[in-house]
């Protein structure tokens, strides 16, 4: 995905979600965080196209978000459509989560990411990121492919 430009009324926006999160978010994040020790690393209240998604590991495109209750409503729902829509147009997988239950169980729904996560980045089908290893580099039976 290439880098955009993010306006400056759009990094104050998502600076302000950081820090007015809901308790949801907060939760999730404290457990998101800690999958930085196994390489795992997200960004909160990160900006992607016209809108701020809640949670989004870019190393392999999955966004998740935390439902509350706006997003129960009808005219959530249809928000909710476009919007994921949009991100999957960008090749974004889009897991939501409701509110309650991260309240439960964060480290729960934590771990659900993780293996997310890890079968996304484990997945032959999806499209590679970076560049291919130089000839003579990597795994040998990788340089036989044609």
């Amino acid at each position: 995905m290439p880098r955009t430009r993010v306006s400056f009324e759009m990094r104050q926006k998502a600076r302000a979600l950081r820090v007015h999160a809901t308790k949801g978010e907060s939760l999730l994040w404290y457990e998101l965080r800690e999958l930085k020790s196994a390489g795992i690393k997200f960004r909160r209240q990160c900006p992607i196209g016209p809108y701020i998604v809640d949670f989004a590991c870019l190393a392999v495109k999955l966004v998740v978000e935390v439902d509350g209750d706006l997003h129960e409503h009808q005219k959530g729902k249809r928000h909710d459509a476009v919007r994921d829509a949009y991100l999957r147009s960008l090749g974004f997988d889009v897991f939501r989560v409701d509110e309650p239950d991260v309240i439960n169980s964060a480290w729960h729904v934590a771990q659900v990411v993780k293996g997310k996560v890890e079968h996304m980045s484990a997945d032959p089908t999806r499209p590679l990121r970076g560049h291919p290893p130089l000839e003579g580099e990597g795994d040998a039976r990788a340089s036989m492919r044609f």
